[in-house]
């Protein structure tokens, strides 16, 4: 590891080499889900890295490895109860809830009817005809760039009213 610090990286590969499957097999035994388990392994090396400056190679490397792998266990333990707390397992996983087609098409026409004009057209003619910006700003009688003030102001207008 003093080597490691110092920047060797050839040092700093064999270290990590050697406490990975020690990492592996301490969270295996103190994170319950696999998945879990690699994924705190991954975190554990992680911590090892950003904390690397602050072990003394005068001392002993496991207390201090182990140090580190317990705090990440002991995270991810937390953020598990946490997530258990605000999750609710269910049996039977219920049926999404679809608006039917004709709603959506009902609401999406009286959105586009409620928008200015020039919006209205901008959108239409961009998305419904499919025309260039070009062609459409010259269809409507702007600029390319007034044509896409318009058309941005129609999507954000239509977001809104479908609650989107």
């Amino acid at each position: 590891m003093a080597r490691a610090q110092r920047g060797d990286r050839e040092a700093y590969r064999a270290l990590l080499e050697d406490v990975g499957p020690l990492i592996a097999r301490f969270m295996q035994r103190h994170v319950r889900e696999p998945a879990d388990a690699a994924d705190a392994c991954q975190e554990a090396l992680l911590a090892l890295h950003r904390a690397r400056h602050t072990y003394e190679p005068a001392r002993p490397i496991e207390p201090w490895l182990f140090a580190i792998a317990r705090n990440v266990a002991t995270d991810f333990a937390r953020r598990r109860r946490r997530r258990a707390l605000r999750e609710v397992v269910m049996d039977i996983i219920p049926e999404p809830v679809v608006e039917p087609e004709r709603d959506v098409r009902t609401r999406f026409q009286h959105a586009l009817g409620r928008l200015p004009a020039a919006q209205r057209d901008a959108l239409v003619m961009l998305k419904a005809e499919g025309l260039s910006v070009a062609e459409a700003a010259a269809r409507a009688g702007t600029t390319t760039g007034a044509l896409k003030v318009r058309a941005h102001r129609a999507y954000v207008a239509l977001k809104s009213a479908l609650g989107r």
